[in-house]
């Protein structure tokens, strides 16, 4: 049963996402003609995705803090890819995302036409470019959100954080606000830190399919009560590290996971 469960909730969000899309991408025609700025579209159809896909996976979401308004810088702990639903549904934003996203097929080519800031970690010169982009996007319609941990975890802890992509707050002198993620799953279901959270090597469309399994899923986003600013990147990126660790609710402990890992490998040999 609740494999076909799962299989109807991602046809739903098949349906909506390419249905949001469609009327997206023709109402970016019209802004184009008439020369507007296409941010305010864009958020109020990410807004609308975000939620219907909260709604399809029977997602609540619950917020602790004030949510920043445009235009602000904003850091957070990346546990998923669902990370982009939950904060596109409270922020009018944009992201800084891996070069990577841009060669999925489908998904590149919207995330392309959304506004996403694309980044190749693999060049260095490539973060330059990037924080051009950044002084160029940060507006009154839109902030900037950036994962800088580089990559997501099993939310034992914050990993900790790159500096390079701090360069354009730092040099700029510029608030940078923080949050911090975390999700819970239903009594029977796969514990979140397995199901919602994206760290192993499982492929993308068998962990949606395992995350769709869940009969519930709560996420949480805690904004901090302040922002940090410092003209160093590197300590902008420490001091930024210590507020999200202060926030932020741990998912699983160290113990669980070298745990589940000691069977996996038991089982492995046996």
């Amino acid at each position: 049963m609740k494999k076909s469960i799962a299989t109807v909730k991602l046809l739903l969000i098949t349906i909506h996402t390419l249905s949001v899309y469609l009327i997206y991408f023709l109402g970016l025609m019209a802004v184009s003609v008439l020369r507007l700025n296409f941010e305010s579209w864009r958020n109020l159809a990410m807004k609308t995705w975000a939620k219907g896909v909260a709604l399809i996976l029977r997602m609540n979401i619950h917020i602790t803090g004030t949510p920043p308004a445009p235009p602000f810088f904003l850091v957070s702990n990346h546990l998923s890819y669902i990370d982009i639903v939950v904060l596109n549904s409270v922020l009018k934003t944009t992201f800084i995302a891996k070069s990577e996203v841009k060669k999925w097929p489908v998904i590149g080519f919207m995330a392309k036409t959304m506004g996403v800031i694309f980044i190749d970690r693999a060049r260095i010169r490539d973060v330059t470019r990037v924080n051009k982009v950044v002084s160029e996007q940060l507006n009154e319609r839109q902030g900037v959100i950036l994962f800088p941990e580089g990559k997501t975890s099993s939310g034992v802890s914050v990993l900790p954080f790159r500096s390079p992509l701090l360069k354009h707050p730092a040099t700029e002198n510029i608030d940078v606000s923080y949050a911090a993620l975390s999700y819970s799953t239903g009594s029977s279901d796969e514990p979140a830190y397995k199901s919602v959270n994206w760290w192993e090597d499982t492929p993308f469309y068998k962990h949606i399919f395992k995350m769709a399994m869940n009969k519930r899923i709560t996420a949480n986003i805690y904004f901090g009560k302040n922002t940090v600013r410092n003209p160093d990147r590197k300590l902008l990126a420490n001091k930024l590290h210590e507020e999200v660790s202060k926030i932020f609710k741990p998912m699983v402990s160290e113990k669980e996971i070298n745990h589940e890992s000691n069977n996996r490998s038991k089982q492995g040999i046996e």
